[in-house]
């Protein structure tokens, strides 16, 4: 009996394709871009390894937006406030004759608390001659206190004038011409009645520091630096 013939594989010499070959097996043809080893699968080369946060496209949007901000208009961060004009001369000895007249008046106070402390007493005494002691000694404090009170508003009215005309407030001139209308007439008033010359003099120097002040306030070039700051 005859055998049955296995089948022969195609031979290259014969022309005859052999069957294609498995990936893997050994003798099957590399793919293009990698090197294949015996019995490996090749795979093909990449640019960017796994887990690697830059990518080419990426890369190209950060571009484009770099490139964008860059010619985009650039805008000040802050602008720069505009600088106020400073003082004149002539308001800056207004301001030195206001804190003069402070001054003037913090010592016209002390004397006055001084004067009452030490001599009013018998001065009061003399005048109320069926006062007691106690009625002499409260009037007394009551002069004092008096004293000091009427002098720390003075002396904070001169601050706050000078601060006020000193920053250009229009406002500030009009009043500081009112206070001085109004020691004008406190100014009468003592010369019409029973004073020293002490009084006198205190009197007469006040007057004349409050004089000068508003002098300076209205001049020509104080009236431009109001008129500006106030606009």
């Amino acid at each position: 009996m005859n055998k049955p013939k296995a089948p022969a594989a195609k031979s290259a010499a014969t022309g005859q394709s052999a069957a294609p070959a498995k990936p893997g097996a050994p003798g099957a043809p590399a793919k293009p871009g990698t090197t294949a080893k015996p019995g490996t699968t090749a795979k093909p080369r990449t640019t960017a390894k796994p887990g690697t946060t830059a990518k080419p496209r990426t890369t190209a949007k950060s571009a484009v937006s770099g490139q964008s901000r860059a010619s985009g208009p650039v805008e000040p961060a802050s602008q720069a406030a505009p600088e106020r004009p400073a003082p004149p001369r002539s308001v800056f000895l207004a301001v030195r004759l206001m804190y003069a007249g402070a001054a003037l008046t913090a010592i016209g106070m002390v004397v006055s608390v001084v004067a009452v402390a030490v001599g009013g007493e018998n001065a009061l005494r003399a005048s109320h001659k069926h006062a007691t002691l106690a009625q002499l000694h409260a009037t007394q404090n009551f002069l004092i206190t008096g004293a000091i009170v009427s002098g720390l508003v003075e002396i904070g009215a001169w601050l706050f004038m000078a601060r006020a005309n000193r920053s250009g407030l229009k406002w500030a001139r009009i009043i500081a011409s009112v206070l001085f209308a109004l020691n004008t007439l406190n100014f009468m008033g003592h010369m019409l009645g029973k004073v020293t010359i002490g009084n006198i003099a205190y009197s007469v120097a006040l007057w004349l520091v409050g004089l000068g002040a508003l002098y300076f306030l209205w001049q020509k070039d104080a009236s431009a630096y109001f008129a500006d700051r106030s606009g």
